[in-house]
């Protein structure tokens, strides 16, 4: 494994565990046993680490999207999609704990993050046109409404770890459990017949 990996995969592992405000360079260094001056080659700031990460997270997703844009979705794919997404998050979940405190101290991140909401917009309403093709969502669903509900599961998917960490400390299968639910509630009004 190459250095900035082994940085990367600290840092990761590290921030989740114990916050951003809370670990340093000097920190992420020590737990690979690597020279902060090492550390300080490949990523000249924490804010590097974070932005690495962050990008990591977007390629990730864009796979994710990638995959639910090019196979016929069911209800089982729209499952999966919301498990994998979930996985996702729990993966990054520093990143979605800390997103507002993140994209005011990083504006590149902020705005590669409207960027990637405005991409990421396009694709699910695709994914959308898709399900209503394939007989899962109704037909008559406004296009306002879709619009609506793209926005309301960017709301979910980016939030509900923050959410979740604050009132109800799900872990786990439970975790996922509740994140699917709130995410069935969102699409229930959609689907053709309440399937």
């Amino acid at each position: 494994m190459k250095s900035k990996e082994k940085i990367l995969n600290a840092a990761l592992l590290l921030y989740n565990e114990q916050g951003i405000r809370n670990i340093t360079t000097r920190h992420i260094a020590a737990s690979i046993g690597m020279s902060g001056g090492n550390l300080h080659y490949h990523f000249k700031h924490t804010e590097d680490i974070i932005r690495a990460l962050f990008d990591e997270l977007a390629l990730a997703y864009d796979g994710l999207m990638a995959n639910a844009q090019s196979v016929p979705l069911d209800l089982s794919a729209i499952a999966f999609l919301t498990e994998s997404s979930f996985k996702l998050v729990n993966k990054y979940r520093f990143i979605f704990i800390n997103f507002v405190e993140i994209g005011n101290w990083i504006p590149e991140i902020r705005d590669a993050y409207y960027q990637l909401i405005r991409k990421r917009e396009q694709q699910f309403l695709k994914v959308f046109e898709n399900l209503i093709a394939n007989g899962i969502f109704r037909d008559d669903i406004p296009t306002s409404n879709k619009s609506g509900l793209v926005k309301q599961f960017f709301i979910i998917n980016d939030f509900w770890l923050s959410h979740n960490e604050l009132t109800d400390q799900h872990v786990g299968e439970d975790a996922l459990n509740e994140y699917q639910n709130a995410i069935d509630v969102l699409l229930w009004p959609y689907l053709k017949r309440h399937q």
